[in-house]
């Protein structure tokens, strides 16, 4: 893969992550009101979205053994698009909280298991060029704003009972996306992994300090996200918005949050991680109780929604970036894997259930959530250490 230039390798990468997103922007801001709309509460619909995401906490680290095992990283990745689509169509099907709980969490068990598997794949073909990944990761969020907004309008119009018939296609395209990956790391990553220089080190060796730090500040980070997932929408139905104008605040947000991911590589080399993340933190704090205090005014709302370009795209992309310096190659789905089950797992679990206790139609979930970015801020300023080149040299 050497021999191709970045534009050649994001034209191969970028699809997957369009579509992908596209159908996280089907799913989750609209989950609670499908499951509300098909009659459970909105205590029972927290639960629920806390499931999705708890299995986050062991799906990534299952298809990551499997896969690194195999070395079939693609079959994986393939079959687990099939499942979504599959689980997903078969919401249609039953009613009530445990049918929707067991149909989702399989669901969710696939939505999880498959990214940090696209992540991995994605870092080994960018190889050197891993600062410009934000560049990749952008088409995600491309395809999340214009798909929120649609839906949001058709909702106006159409039955909840629409989202699952867009998951299914949406599954499909995924599943095509991934014909567009080079051979080579489809065929080969994982037996490239296991001759990068180093690949023999065992996982006590890893810089574990500074990974600890960097895994509490994104759980924190993840906690205060999780109203801000699942209520949001409903939050706004609450002060008399439409769900076609939720679904424009809810895509100006991520529409925000591309401008970042354009920008990232710049940012990464003008500014060092630990600046990054305690200012995203600062303003993610600041998001909050402005949401809390303002709901009622669209111009605020929509003010608090450009800011999601520090609060998600910042935060996420130091993550990403951060864990790929941590982590040899060979340790490269572990780190993902990680990543995605301490922090989209436990976090939004345990996030999504305290919001669930909290949720009565007000702003106190949001209130919640501006001391938790708080608490990970604080630990960010204080725990993050820079520069991270001595704990590279450690396991490189």
């Amino acid at each position: 893969m050497s021999h191709m230039t970045f534009a050649q390798k994001a034209m191969r990468l970028s699809p997957m992550y369009l579509v992908y997103f596209t159908l996280f922007g089907v799913f989750v801001p609209y989950i609670a009101r499908f499951l509300t709309e098909n009659g459970l509460s909105a205590q029972e619909a927290s639960v629920i979205v806390a499931i999705v995401n708890g299995v986050n906490m062991f799906a990534p680290f299952l298809f990551s053994y499997l896969a690194d095992r195999s070395g079939q990283r693609m079959r994986f990745i393939r079959a687990g698009y099939l499942a979504i689509g599959f689980f997903y169509c078969l919401s249609l099907f039953g009613s009530g909280f445990w049918f929707y709980l067991t149909v989702f969490g399989l669901f969710g068990v696939f939505l999880s298991a498959v990214l940090p598997q696209m992540e991995t794949v994605t870092l080994h073909v960018l190889g050197k060029e891993k600062s410009r990944y934000g560049q990749v990761r952008l088409w995600g969020s491309v395809g999340f704003v214009v798909v929120v907004w649609i839906v949001g309008i058709l909702l106006d119009y159409f039955s909840v009972n629409i989202l699952p018939v867009m998951g299914v296609i949406l599954s499909l395209l995924m599943f095509a996306s991934t014909f567009l990956i080079p051979e080579q790391s489809r065929s080969n990553s994982a037996a490239a992994e296991t001759t990068v220089e180093g690949s023999g080190e065992p996982i006590r060796a890893l810089p574990w300090g500074q990974i600890s730090v960097l895994l509490v500040v994104v759980l924190f980070w993840q906690f205060s996200m999780a109203p801000y997932n699942t209520f949001f929408d409903l939050y706004l139905r609450e002060q008399g918005f439409s769900a076609s104008t939720n679904g424009f605040l809810i895509s100006f947000g991520a529409l925000a949050e591309v401008a970042v991911f354009v920008a990232v590589a710049a940012l990464f080399r003008r500014y060092s991680e630990r600046f990054l993340i305690v200012a995203a933190l600062a303003l993610t704090v600041g998001r909050w109780l402005l949401l809390n205090a303002f709901a009622d005014s669209f111009w605020l709302v929509l003010f608090t929604q450009s800011l999601h370009a520090a609060t998600f795209g910042v935060v996420h992309s130091v993550a990403v970036h951060r864990i790929g310096r941590l982590f040899p190659e060979r340790r490269a789905s572990f780190g993902q894997g990680l990543y995605v089950a301490l922090g989209m797992g436990l976090g939004l679990l345990v996030g999504n259930l305290l919001a669930g206790v909290l949720w009565d139609g007000s702003g106190l979930v949001f209130l919640q959530a501006a001391g938790w970015s708080l608490l990970a801020l604080l630990i960010a300023l204080f725990g993050f250490r820079e520069p991270l080149e001595a704990a590279e040299a450690d396991h490189s």
